[in-house]
């Protein structure tokens, strides 16, 4: 979650070379310590019918607006699964499993596609290299994305936006041989992935780390892709990749008035990490950065006839007013002038807790989601910086879903799902796979990375767990109306 709070825990995960297994936000900062050293399952492949299922009803895209519901009554409570995500054929021979999904879209009924990052053998040995799992006619299908491979460390499949069936974009980052971190975009059509070089903005330092953290396709053919990169001065700074007219062109993303410039080092927290798209031409951003005090704020930025601006982001009234570490890393818009974002920020007493902005009428306002039952009382970030929102999916104006990751009274860490129904949001721990190991530390933990919704009745996420085997395993979470 997968910036200031989050900065330094990905700084420390690093070294674990599993980027893919921690929330988004982790991914994120994770890539901010490549940046300062120069780097700048249950096997088989049958799918559970239970993950199918429930999508039966999906109608549109992740990425895409959806119509806004008629009030904001509380709708049906959904009762989520979870089922392991099968392995494609290459995966059943490595010497150690590992199948992270970073996230999924729904473009039409039924359809679905899931990316991520599985380990393969090949005759070379063991490589990381991209997964797509597409869900049609009730069973997950598993293939492998050769075209993104690394040999040491799993590349980081960001986000995927399908606009329609057979038509994904997705987007993502890699070491390079010169060990850099570098953005990569895959475009599906005609059945295959295809890669696509992205453009960078002009004053791009070439030998440092630009990274792709999000993308939203309203149409097939435009998208926005949503980054941050070092600049030849050494900053930390925000940009776009357009898709339009078959071309894709970089132009930089501006940062909040009061913010300070920042140098890439593993303690930066400059980010911009969401977008939701709206509409061709019409697009919401949003991140964090550094002020001139020194702390960590959140921020979005409007596109609007073909210019960004930026504006901070509102924290709750019981937000720590010195010694902020604060950010937004997922945002959805169901319908134009509404959006939804999610993260974290720091209470009076210190505490990290779920960050959630709206925007009604032009105006952003700031609220907490509350924790799940059984969450520890003390939440602050030495224990793995998992308190935090870091997914979004929205039917609607009034249903949305958010996943997270908070600490339990047992000192695990554990996923989470937030739901917005009738105005209110309300708190649940995700159910597991059977085969699910107890979680214990951040290198033994169960993440959800994003989701979708594409009906009110129908809701996605996926990310990873540790299985009873020892290996990391795909997680599928899949809602649907409880019975009554």
């Amino acid at each position: 979650m997968h910036g200031s709070n989050g900065e330094p825990l990905r700084a420390a995960r690093t070294g674990a070379g599993l980027r893919g297994r921690w929330p988004r936000t982790v991914v994120l900062t994770a890539a901010a310590a490549l940046a300062a050293i120069g780097v700048a399952g249950c096997q088989g492949r049958a799918s559970s019918p239970a993950v199918a299922g429930s999508v039966a009803q999906a109608a549109t895209s992740s990425g895409a607006a959806s119509s806004p519901a008629p009030s904001s009554a509380a709708l049906a409570p959904l009762a989520w699964s979870a089922a392991r995500a099968p392995l494609p054929a290459d995966a059943d021979g490595a010497s150690s499993q590992y199948v992270v999904l970073d996230d999924v879209s729904c473009p039409a009924a039924g359809y679905c596609v899931a990316v991520g990052t599985d380990r393969a053998s090949t005759g070379s040995g063991d490589v990381y290299q991209g997964l797509a799992e597409t869900l049609a006619g009730g069973t997950w299908t598993p293939a492998a994305i050769p075209d993104v491979s690394s040999a040491n460390t799993p590349p980081s499949f960001s986000s995927v936006s399908c606009p329609a069936r057979d038509s994904c974009v997705a987007v993502g980052f890699v070491r390079s041989s010169a060990r850099v971190g570098i953005p990569f975009i895959e475009r599906l059509s005609g059945g295959r992935w295809h890669p696509v070089a992205p453009p960078r903005p002009g004053d791009a330092s070439p030998s440092e780390v630009s990274l792709l953290t999000d993308i939203s396709c309203p149409a097939a053919d435009w998208c926005v892709a949503t980054g941050w990169y070092l600049n030849t001065d050494g900053h930390h700074a925000a940009y776009a990749d357009t898709l339009s007219g078959g071309t894709w062109t970089a132009a930089g993303v501006p940062l909040p008035a009061d913010a300070a410039p920042e140098q890439g080092t593993a303690t930066a927290v400059t980010y911009l990490s969401a977008v939701s798209c709206t509409g061709t031409g019409a697009c919401v951003a949003s991140g964090q950065y550094r002020d001139t005090s020194g702390g960590s704020l959140p921020f979005t930025a409007t596109l609007s006839n073909g210019a960004w601006t930026a504006a901070a982001a509102p924290l709750p009234g019981n937000a720590e007013a010195t010694s902020q570490l604060a950010g937004l890393w997922a945002v959805k818009c169901p319908a134009a002038g509404t959006c939804v974002a999610g993260g974290h920020y720091l209470n009076h007493s210190g505490q990290p807790r779920y960050l959630i902005d709206t925007l009604s009428g032009g105006t952003w306002t700031a609220s907490a989601a509350p924790l799940p039952s059984g969450a520890a009382a003390d939440q602050k970030w030495s224990q793995d910086l998992a308190t935090a929102v870091g997914g979004l999916g929205c039917a609607s104006a009034s249903f949305c879903i958010a996943t997270a990751g908070y600490v339990t009274t047992d000192n695990e860490i554990v996923p989470a799902i937030e739901t917005l129904s009738g105005g209110t949001w309300t708190a649940a721990r995700a159910p597991l796979p059977a085969d699910a190991a107890p979680a214990s530390g951040q290198g033994n933990s169960a993440y959800l990375m994003l989701a979708t919704c594409p009906s009110p009745s129908s809701c996605l996420a996926v990310g990873s767990y540790p299985a009873e085997d020892g290996t990391v395993a795909g997680l599928i979470e899949t809602a649907a109306p409880k019975s009554s």
